[in-house]
């Protein structure tokens, strides 16, 4: 079937691709795409893929491409909401008989593995990361050691891996980025290629010593900043320090602070550093006016979990009192949320600009507005590193700021080094004895 990329995205989205998503599927997934928040990177890490494999006007190319696009996020509630969204796009576009989608996380019973049993179909894997790059990695979670190589072979060959919010990565990062470097080095099967994804990640900072450099890149380019994104890219939020006087009622006074802020008809949301807190801060909305409350961190189980989160991340009713989410890093990167007021506690800079993303995310809210605090104790965070977020905030008080501005400011934050994979590693993962 003959179609085009911007047909393509239309058909599964509704709506025209932005420009740098039409090069990615004109020129293939780079090694890292910086994008800002709410500028599409699920999509651009998508469909370009689905059309070079599938529709390319070029044979040479659609055999190039990859059989298996394997998405990698840091979150569960963003693996669930990328999951729900690609189905949609494959049924729209009538792939879903086609095209597999597995969805690959812990606590889900018996990991799902079809995909052993058609090896050789296009499929689009979403999971969390320590799922997918365990498989990577021969060492499988929560799966049958007889299976570890077969998921093995199959995962490191003809795959292309998408990881996104890199930031939040962890040791994995350096892991994932040694695993493609010594790809290269040893050879696979069939050809593999990897992109990291992130709004708030310097190429630097992909350095490792079997990949010691990047070769390509994809930023926004004028046509996007002029284009259908701009309002997306200059939706502004005025910053606001929260004072906190007494920090032994500090979740008393922050709950204060959102009840006045809140506006009927709009969603606020709260983003806590720890799961503690944000319970304190809902147990002090309790009462406070009419908006509906809800709760959202990586404790609950499966089914509340699920059943919070729809209720987070559903419609506003503008003609009701509106919603107030009390939540934690679960929504911090990625999930596709757009609260007028969003307050969140004092973090490492990239978090701080990752939270940001969920204010007036859509460019659509009238007088969005960032506010923040200082929290009682920095952890799970290093403290120079919180410090020098709070410092930077206070220089913005105030102000109007967009997404971009935000991750543009230059603010400090401690490197910290991991655990390399090395090539003796990965070959001793096969030592059975």
């Amino acid at each position: 079937m003959d179609m085009s990329f911007d047909a393509l995205a239309e058909r599964a989205c509704g709506h025209p691709p932005y420009d740098y998503q039409r090069r990615l599927a004109r020129d293939g997934l780079p090694e890292l795409l910086r994008v800002p928040t709410g500028g599409g990177k699920t999509l651009a890490a998508t469909l370009p893929w689905l059309y070079r494999r599938r529709f390319h006007p070029d044979p040479a190319v659609r055999a190039a491409t990859p059989r298996w696009l394997v998405a990698v996020l840091p979150m569960r509630v963003l693996v669930e909401q990328t999951a729900t969204v690609v189905r949609g796009w494959l049924e729209r576009l009538n792939l879903h008989g086609d095209v597999g989608l597995h969805v690959v996380m812990g606590g889900e019973g018996q990991v799902e593995s079809r995909w052993r049993l058609a090896p050789e179909r296009e499929a689009v894997f979403v999971g969390t990361l320590d799922m997918l790059l365990s498989r990577a990695l021969n060492r499988g979670y929560a799966e049958s050691r007889f299976a570890w190589p077969l998921d093995f072979g199959l995962l490191n060959a003809g795959v292309q891996w998408v990881f996104d919010e890199v930031q939040l990565m962890g040791p994995a990062l350096p892991t994932a980025r040694q695993l493609e470097g010594l790809r290269r080095a040893l050879g696979t099967a069939l050809p593999c290629a990897s992109m990291w994804m992130s709004a708030t990640v310097e190429p630097e900072q992909l350095v490792t010593v079997d990949l010691p450099q990047v070769d390509s890149m994809v930023e926004l380019g004028s046509a996007d900043r002029d284009g259908p994104l701009r309002r997306r890219l200059e939706a502004t939020k005025v910053v606001r320090q929260v004072p906190v006087a007494d920090p032994r009622r500090y979740a008393q006074q922050v709950a204060a602070a959102l009840d006045g802020s809140h506006r009927p008809g709009t969603l606020t949301l709260a983003i806590l550093n720890t799961v503690g807190r944000a319970r304190e801060l809902l147990e002090a909305l309790a009462g406070a006016g009419p908006a509906e409350l809800v709760l959202l961190h990586s404790r609950f189980r499966r089914r509340d979990r699920a059943r919070r989160a729809e209720a987070a991340l559903g419609r506003v009713d503008r003609d009701g009192p509106g919603r107030i989410v009390v939540s934690t890093q679960v929504v911090e990167a990625g999930v596709d949320i757009s609260a007028t007021t969003l307050f969140t506690e004092a973090a490492p800079w990239p978090s701080v600009v990752q939270r940001a993303g969920r204010c007036n995310r859509d460019g659509e809210a009238d007088g969005a507005r960032l506010l923040w605090a200082s929290p009682p104790h920095p952890g799970p965070y290093d403290a120079d590193d919180v410090a020098a977020a709070e410092s930077a905030l206070r220089k913005l008080e105030g102000v109007g700021v967009t997404g971009p501005a935000l991750g543009a400011q230059t603010v400090p934050v401690k490197p910290v080094v991991h655990p390399v994979l090395r090539r003796r590693d990965l070959l001793e993962l096969f030592d059975t004895l």
